[in-house]
């Protein structure tokens, strides 16, 4: 058997109505529509198929003639089951199921036995005849259908009607000239398999589209939309290559340079629908609308949603939001307000592919009216006449095609413009719910990103008053040194040794309170950092206790490890805690009794402790107030000085513990982590 044309037409619609009617066996619901379409793919199936097996004489002739009335009465039978939910008249009903019934059997009859009458009122009535009768039964019957179906109705069955009328118009075209000359034209044998073909995709979107067949087709978006990319581009490759062979055939002398312009030039045009996003946007809608139940991949889109926003790259958030509600509605650019409390208004905060000037909108803005209704999704601003609010979008941004509201518990804070969509398409509910669930995340992300910012503007005046806070209570410290210097004169100035000690406190002094000022303007010298030194804090505290038994406090150092080495970031840090422990430490003791400081090593750390005979504190005072800020039992206090100590001591890397009886006295430890490499090294 030879692969001619005709089997390969044939054999291709065995093969793709054969698929069909097992997608519809196993993806279909069971329902009357189901079960009709099913009968009539499987019948045209096995009416290509027997074309195939005739064409290699592996079927009687007979089989393949009954095969073609068979197709027909199984399309008849599911034009009439659907007149049949909509009919208007039982008795108009019957009576085309009885004339499409005996015409189909008369048809089959003649078709099977290859009898013919004779002439009857000049016509011979034979296959011939009964094979054109039952065409015109056909366009009757589709015509009915469609004529008496509702608007809903008409939508989901419309493409199965334009399918059967191209077919059965085809087959009058071609039976006609054989009914009147008696002679077959067998150059349009081949037509008709793939007439069968062509339509083949208006049926399977006619069972998608259909409630009463409800076909699952769970193929990816993108598969059926580059599936049909490719299909559009071959019926386009197809036509070219017919019109290259028509110029070559019958172009003269020019032929073949014609030819090649015609090819090239539909290789252009290919290439410029392929990166057209206008062109994809409608391969996009079409597919969405006839191959699915829903618009959307809410899977894809959600997730596309999430990582758009979650991206990080360069542009603040706004615009960000901007962006990815114009992409989800497939719009090339927008602009977006947002409203400012301070201001008191909506202020445009983000443009995209978009240079029109914008300006702030008032709480009583026209334009906002639409939105006091909570259910407003969304107001359609192309075609504004008859409202004002949208006239006067439309005036604002004129590429504008929605107003989309941003709402925060109900509350407006923001309104995103997108301009008109590359495929420009009419809205629906999906689209009005997606829209709505959409701007309710992206106000959400909006109310975050403004909330993320008022915080850190709150931390930075935070930071500044601790900041402050920490400086008023070294301040404070400061001037009690020089107060205890100026005392300390009355009864020392006459000591050269003294004054030279005094010069010396003087000149610290001076420093601590221009440090004190860098502090203030941001400097961060008192500040941990980066890079860390080796101290020895046995000879540090020792220096710190002969320096300040110069000035007059009551302090003597205890038997200490030396040397006790701590990697500090700054030692200065440690010396103003030193200093504000010390000092309260000194306050607290009655006058005659001495304040011990005491260098110890514990494991991996080594500890200084501040032991003092005051009153001591109790231990409630201690867990519950002791180191919150604006805390003091001092009259003279600021209840600072705890807080900055432990704050700071975390800060080198290492902590501070109290421990006090009442009556007794207080011990403050102060401790760090050990350098055990030069203690080592100190020992051998």
């Amino acid at each position: 058997m030879s692969l001619t044309i005709l089997v390969l037409a044939q054999a291709a619609a065995t093969l793709c109505y054969a698929a069909f009617a097992l997608l519809l066996l196993l993806r279909g619901s069971r329902t009357w529509f189901t079960i009709f379409l099913f009968l009539a793919a499987s019948a045209t199936a096995m009416w290509a198929a027997a074309g195939v097996l005739g064409g290699g004489a592996l079927a009687p002739q007979w089989i393949v003639n009954v095969t073609g009335p068979l197709r027909d009465s199984a399309w008849f039978a599911l034009v009439l089951a659907v007149i049949h939910h909509t009919r208007r008249s039982e008795g108009m009903w019957w009576f085309l199921v009885l004339t499409t019934g005996c015409v189909v059997l008369l048809d089959t009859l003649f078709a099977a036995t290859g009898v013919h009458v004779g002439p009857l009122l000049g016509v011979t009535i034979d296959a011939r005849a009964t094979h054109i009768v039952t065409t015109i039964i056909g366009l009757m019957l589709v015509e009915n259908m469609m004529r008496n179906l509702s608007r809903d109705q008409f939508w989901s069955v419309k493409l199965l009607g334009i399918g059967l009328i191209t077919i059965f118009l085809y087959e009058l075209f071609e039976r006609l000239p054989e009914f009147l000359t008696s002679m077959p034209v067998a150059s349009l044998d081949a037509v008709l398999p793939l007439i069968f073909l062509v339509a083949l995709p208006l049926f399977v979107v006619t069972a998608v589209r259909n409630p009463a067949s409800a076909l699952l087709i769970h193929s990816s978006r993108k598969i059926i939309f580059h599936s049909t990319a490719l299909f559009g581009v071959g019926i386009v490759l197809q036509g070219t290559a017919v019109a290259a062979y028509y110029i070559r055939t019958f172009g003269g002398d020019n032929a073949t340079v014609l030819s090649i312009v015609v090819g090239l030039s539909c290789a252009i045009a290919i290439a410029i629908a392929v990166a057209s996003s206008s062109v994809r946007s409608h391969i996009r809608n079409f597919v969405n609308e006839n191959f699915f139940s829903y618009k959307y991949d809410y899977r894809v889109e959600w997730n596309k949603f999430i990582r758009a926003l979650s991206a990080s790259e360069e542009g603040d958030m706004p615009l960000r939001i901007l962006r990815t509600l114009a992409e989800l509605l497939d719009s090339p650019g927008g602009a977006l307000w947002i409203f400012r409390e301070s201001w008191h208004q909506f202020l445009p905060v983000a443009q995209w592919s978009s240079h029109v000037e914008l300006a702030p909108l008032s709480l009583g803005d026209p334009g906002l009216a639409p939105f006091n209704d909570e259910d407003c999704a969304y107001l359609e601003i192309m075609t504004p006449e008859g409202n004002a609010a949208a006239e006067l979008w439309r005036l604002r941004c004129p590429m504008g095609w929605l107003a989309v509201p941003l709402r925060y518990r109900d509350v407006l804070i923001g309104v995103a413009v997108v301009n008109t969509p590359r495929a420009l398409r009419k809205l629906d509910w999906e689209d009005r719910n997606l829209i709505s669930l959409v701007a309710l995340q992206l106000a959400a992300y909006l109310v975050q990103e403004e909330t993320v910012q008022a915080l850190a503007d709150a931390r930075q005046l935070e930071e500044f008053n601790k900041r402050f806070a920490f400086i008023l209570h070294d301040t404070k410290n400061t001037i009690g040194q020089l107060s205890l210097l100026v005392r300390n004169v009355e009864t020392f100035g006459d000591s050269e040794e003294f004054r030279k000690d005094m010069i010396v406190t003087l000149r610290h002094s001076v420093q601590k309170l221009q440090s004190l000022l860098g502090q203030l303007r941001g400097d961060t010298s008192i500040k941990p950092t980066e890079s860390r030194e080796r101290v020895d804090v046995a000879a540090l505290v020792a220096s710190f206790v002969e320096e300040r038994r110069k000035l007059g406090l009551n302090i003597v150092l205890s038997d200490s490890a030396n040397p006790a080495f701590a990697n500090l970031s700054n030692k200065n840090a440690l010396i103003g805690v030193l200093d504000h422990v010390v000092g309260n430490a000194v306050d607290a003791s009655p006058e005659a009794v001495p304040v011990s400081l005491r260098v110890g090593l514990s494991g991996n750390s080594l500890f200084v402790a501040v032991t003092d005979k005051g009153p001591g504190m109790t231990e409630k005072f201690i867990a519950d107030q002791l180191f919150r800020p604006l805390r003091s039992t001092r009259s003279k206090g600021f209840g600072i000085g705890a807080f900055q100590a432990r704050e700071l001591m975390r800060e080198l890397g290492g902590n501070i513990d109290v421990r006090s009886k009442v009556g007794e006295g207080t011990t403050v430890t102060l401790s760090l982590p050990l350098v055990i490499s030069e203690l080592q090294a100190a020992q051998a």
